[in-house]
């Protein structure tokens, strides 16, 4: 078919068949998908299915297989890809139900990469799910990109009927169930489901039928995966929240902002066992390298440092200290939920949060705690950035705390800064590391302006 000879069938799902075959020219395996006869006689499904294969055949990336053709012979639709000898990501959970951390922040890595890639080529994959991740060794390719999107293209509209859902019931997005425009931000949507999934064994939203998934998608609260397996890092919480988060613009902006904010709340905790019983073995304080030694899963975060240089394996996060070498404490001023979630998975355990409710409330906790940093609200009725900088400032007690404003606009700049009597300023939307680093500037080498 189509130059190749078939070998023997090597998967199967809702649009069709995968077969192991080679070109009979170039002497290649590939994986062939065979579509459906049911859907390949649809007209508005063939010219989609062929649209979309052109568009995944535009990349190339090393965690994506490549698309080597696609087209229709004697009625049958079908598309030729890179063969991938591993399993893919759903029968290794199948098998072993949960992966280690380490294992899981290597595949979302990778898989972030994958997607960020195809973001920035305009595309949205719309179905990533375990299923469309196949495993060779240490190496992960994401697949399947038949429910691509083009963002740039009007005509992918005309091609959806109204009403259909496009996608995995247990990793779609609050704007896909409605049916609305999506963009790269349901990708991280559906990421952060897959990585919930890997690390706890379950999807996040188990429901009794496909309605009832969809309405929880759409109204209830992501789990804790705290809650789901014990010794996991608690940030790690923080971090699948503003993942799943409702709004799609108060989740990271991109999938690898994701990774880094796990992987940043991962190596904060300590050494963690890559077995399903894994339980934290040292404080928070110390990060030791991992149980399997391998390098991949020691600290990618520069700020994070061997501490006391003699030549020990404990690692220490630099600049989150407060006077006197003490752990600094860090005041929320007016911070919407979002906003608080992204501070605690960039803080982590390392400074003290306290959280304040109003002007009246940030004002006293400032005096009785003498916290080291504010961090204030950009846009707050409740605590006015520029009332509380005065306020601040003008207070023997709290006048050399600093103050940052979250939530800024990107064109706010230095001098409007310095006018409101802030130290630095942090545009929405922000992910946890960005704030990582802004909050050791602070820390560690004094004011920096924006």
């Amino acid at each position: 078919m189509a130059g190749y000879r078939i070998e023997s069938a090597i998967g199967r799902g809702g649009m069709g068949v995968v077969f192991l075959a080679e070109h009979q020219t170039l002497r290649r395996r590939a994986a062939l998908k065979i579509i459906a006869p049911d859907l390949a006689q649809n007209t508005d499904f063939r010219e989609r299915f062929l649209r979309e294969a052109r568009i995944a055949a535009t990349l190339t990336h090393p965690n994506v297989v490549t698309v080597y053709d696609a087209g229709e012979v004697d009625g049958l639709l079908y598309i030729a890809m890179q063969y991938v000898p591993g399993p893919d990501l759903s029968n290794i959970l199948r098998e072993e139900r949960r992966l280690g951390p380490y294992r899981v922040l290597d595949i979302g890595r990778q898989v972030a990469a994958a997607l960020d890639a195809a973001h920035h080529h305009g595309l949205i994959h719309r179905d990533v799910k375990p299923a469309n991740v196949l495993i060779d060794g240490r190496h992960a390719y994401l697949t399947d990109f038949g429910l691509t999107k083009d963002r740039e293209s009007q005509s992918s509209i005309s091609l959806t009927r109204a009403g259909e859902v496009v996608g995995t019931t247990h990793y779609l997005a609050p704007e896909q169930v409605e049916g609305k425009e999506v963009d790269g931000r349901a990708d991280v949507y559906a990421l952060g489901c897959l990585i919930f999934h890997c690390l706890s064994g379950e999807v996040p939203f188990s429901r009794d039928n496909d309605m009832a998934v969809l309405y929880a998608h759409l109204h209830d609260d992501p789990p804790k995966l705290s809650e789901r397996r014990k010794g996991l890092p608690p940030g790690l919480d923080a971090v699948i929240e503003k993942a799943l988060d409702k709004s799609p613009d108060r989740r990271f902006a991109t999938c690898e902002e994701l990774i880094l904010a796990a992987r940043v709340v991962t190596d904060s905790f300590g050494p963690l066992s890559e077995s399903s019983s894994s339980g934290r073995r040292a404080s928070s304080v110390a990060r030791s390298v991992p149980p399997s030694g391998d390098p991949d899963s020691m600290p990618t975060d520069p700020s994070i440092v061997p501490a006391g240089g003699d030549g020990s394996s404990a690692y220490t996060l630099t600049g989150v200290v407060g006077a006197g070498g003490q752990r600094a404490i860090v005041l929320l001023a007016g911070l919407d939920a979002g906003a608080r979630a992204s501070a605690r998975v960039a803080i982590a355990q390392r400074c003290e949060i306290i959280e304040a409710t109003g002007y009246d409330d940030t004002m006293a906790l400032a005096r009785e705690r003498r916290p080291d940093v504010v961090l204030v609200a950009a846009s707050s009725a409740s605590t006015p950035p520029a009332a509380v900088a005065a306020a601040l400032r003008s207070d023997a007690v709290t006048r050399d705390v600093k103050i940052m404003l979250l939530g800024a606009g990107r064109e706010t700049n230095r001098r409007q800064i310095a006018s409101i009597g802030a130290d630095d300023a942090l545009a929405s939307p922000f992910s946890p590391l960005q704030l990582q680093v802004k909050l050791r500037r602070l820390l560690g080498s004094g004011a920096v302006a924006g």
